[in-house]
């Protein structure tokens, strides 16, 4: 009964219909005519070219034209009709259509590859990837503790929303208003002051279904995305690293503020399952891809679930690791692109890396300049001590030579793809 309102006045189909209707009525008065003239009669010579003369005799012109109309107007029917239904559901993009479903078929049939890692670092390799394919899984850590994730995780027990927000907005389907409504964060002095409209949103959404992974579903369907975000665990995870000097500092924020260097990071809680999606996904992936992002506190809390670890281990997935263009203070303070790989090995096994990412060009002195302020510098790329640990190296230009030093997206993406097809 439902399927009778498609007909209602200013829903512009019925016109489609009739045309399709009609196309197929004068097609089959075509058919039948022209059918009717080559069985008047029977032909006992069985050389070819006579027939094939036979028939030209016999072959009504106006049968044809009918034919030919007919698929001409059934073709237009059909297009238009699709193109009425897609006014319903997005009246902005109807001169798209095509384009969108031809992208979105190439996309289909890309290769699967799943993304672990968080912070700043993941949405810039999945808004690459998401060039290439749509069979995207992105895995995001859930140990954030600071700013607006950590105070709707501390307020509603919720796991920290803001990492995902940014993965979500990174694989939207179109830049569009709504992307910079996820990402506009409220300023002001009240208690929303600090707090991303994203982050709002999932907290909200989660409360509403009562379920974590639906709020992020229901945010990714919102935004269209070209894949899939799942937090790791759906568990409370508190990070907490264990420092050279011997001291432990307890929560991801702080861990960075720490001038000691890290000797090793782990999880304060004990036996934290994983979410079944996850390792469902890296099992099915064709490429793993670990990084960009900070070291300790993106990248490897992931890796601190043994299943995750495990899972990866025995998939039969590339392993890519990309590694960092810049130091990162508190973390990674001298580190070069073996330190980033070594400190990986030592928190899960040999063999866990088959190829690892880096850059080789060159930062301006402008920009050196302004990062040593920061107490930053270039990621040293020493290929030799990347080979020692049974490691590939890959190296690549992957500067943005923009105002900031960060991985080019498009750059970052041929690379990856690059070792696909090898």
């Amino acid at each position: 009964m439902q399927s009778w309102r498609w007909l209602y006045p200013g829903m512009r189909l019925k016109r489609w219909f009739f045309l399709i209707g009609l196309a197929i009525v004068v097609f089959i008065v075509g058919f039948s005519g022209l059918m009717s003239a080559h069985v008047q009669g029977i032909h006992v010579r069985p050389e070819i070219i006579v027939e094939i003369e036979e028939h030209l005799k016999r072959l009504k012109f106006i049968d044809f034209l009918f034919m030919v109309l007919a698929v001409w107007g059934f073709i237009l029917g059909i297009r238009r009709l699709l193109f009425s239904v897609l006014t319903v559901y997005a009246p902005a993009r109807e001169k798209e259509f095509l384009d969108v479903v031809y992208q979105r078929n190439r996309l289909k049939r890309g290769p699967r590859i799943v993304v672990v890692g968080g912070g700043t670092g993941m949405p810039n390799v999945l808004h690459s990837l998401k060039q290439y394919t749509s069979n995207l899984t992105a895995v995001v850590t859930v140990a954030d503790d600071g700013g607006s994730s950590g105070r709707l995780r501390n307020d509603f027990g919720t796991p920290p929303p803001g990492d995902i927000r940014n993965c979500i907005v990174a694989l939207s389907d179109q830049e569009t208003l709504l992307n910079d409504l996820f990402q506009y964060r409220f300023k002001g002095h009240g208690d929303l002051n600090g707090h991303s409209f994203g982050n709002l949103f999932i907290t909200v959404m989660k409360e509403i279904t009562g379920d974590f992974a639906r709020a992020v579903e229901e945010s990714s369907r919102v935004l269209s995305t070209r894949g899939t975000v799942m937090p790791v665990t759906f568990e409370n995870m508190t990070l907490q690293a264990k420092l050279k000097n011997g001291k432990v500092v307890v929560g991801e924020s702080n861990i960075s503020k720490s001038k000691a260097p890290i000797d090793h990071v782990s999880l304060k809680e004990k036996g934290i399952k994983p979410n079944r999606e996850v390792l469902k996904a890296i099992l099915e992936a064709d490429a793993i891809v670990m990084g960009p992002g900070s070291l300790y506190t993106s990248v490897i809390p992931n890796l601190l679930i043994p299943q995750v670890a495990e899972t990866i281990a025995l998939s039969r997935a590339v392993k890519i690791y990309v590694c960092n263009v810049m130091t990162q203070p508190g973390e990674t303070d001298g580190f070069t692109v073996s330190d980033h790989v070594n400190a990986i090995l030592k928190h899960t096994g040999p063999n866990f890396i088959h190829y690892v990412i880096a850059n080789k060009e060159k930062v301006s002195s402008n920009l050196l300049h302004r990062y040593e302020m920061y107490h930053q510098e270039p990621v040293v790329l020493d290929e030799k001590a990347v080979s020692e640990l049974g490691v590939k190296l890959l190296r690549a230009n992957l500067l943005n030579h923009e105002n900031y030093v960060r991985h080019s997206s498009d750059k970052l993406g041929r690379a990856i793809i690059r070792l696909l097809v090898i």
